[in-house]
């Protein structure tokens, strides 16, 4: 069977079969800051959905996220991708991670938490130390572009990035057009656009795969 890129993004997306209130149970003592609903196009074609919310636990702001992905050719099972993931941040530092990932049988874990070493990162083929306060492409905090080095919360690995802020743009959001702020973002393979409202909230996300492929995240 064939397999998309290694370096598709991790956003990654789609419960089909059950709500979000379904996997993301929240407590009654936790306040919920933003949830985020995408519906994800591969070209022009719909495969699945990502959802991401955001509560608030005391002092901390934990993200909850859940992605995916089905593509068919012919109707047949093409690429499978499902992805979940856990962060908790503190001060825009991540403090705690655990994440699991089948993409088209190929399966990942990444599992890590801040000791008095800094940033202990375990996944399935490595274990290791980062820096204490590090950050992963934390798509739904806009001040993540200010860092010029990211965690993969997929495979665990802590890549270079470049962001190069682009021109201002109308895009389509929600059947309207609104005015958004324009970036880039590269690392190694990854070739990513981002836009965001003037306020800082989220709006779009549009990647390039290696095969030239282009996946769109598109709010709901």
């Amino acid at each position: 069977m064939k397999r998309l890129s290694r370096s598709t993004p991790i956003l990654l997306a789609a419960v089909l079969a059950y709500s979000l209130t379904a996997f993301l149970p929240v407590n009654a003592s936790t306040a919920i800051e933003h949830e985020w609903h995408f519906k994800v196009y591969l070209d022009n074609k719909a495969i699945g959905h990502h959802y991401f919310r955001v509560t608030r636990e005391g002092k901390h702001e934990k993200l909850d996220t859940r992605a995916d992905f089905d593509v068919t050719f012919l109707k047949l099972p093409f690429f499978t991708y499902r992805h979940e993931n856990t962060e908790l941040w503190y001060d825009q530092c991540l403090k705690s991670i655990a994440s699991t990932t089948d993409q088209n049988g190929d399966l990942f874990s990444v599992q890590g938490t801040t000791n008095d070493r800094g940033f202990h990162l375990v996944t399935r083929d490595s274990e290791t130390t980062l820096p204490a306060c590090i950050s992963t492409f934390a798509y739904w905090d806009k001040s993540f572009l200010q860092n010029d080095r990211l965690l993969n919360s997929q495979t665990g690995e802590y890549l270079d990035v470049d962001v190069e802020e682009l021109c201002e743009k109308s895009i389509r959001v929600r059947n309207r057009n609104v005015s958004a702020n324009h970036y880039k973002l590269t690392a190694e393979a990854l070739d990513i656009d981002l836009w965001y409202s003037g306020d800082d909230q989220w709006l779009a996300l549009q990647s390039t795969t290696s095969k030239g492929r282009v996946l769109r995240y598109v709010i709901e």
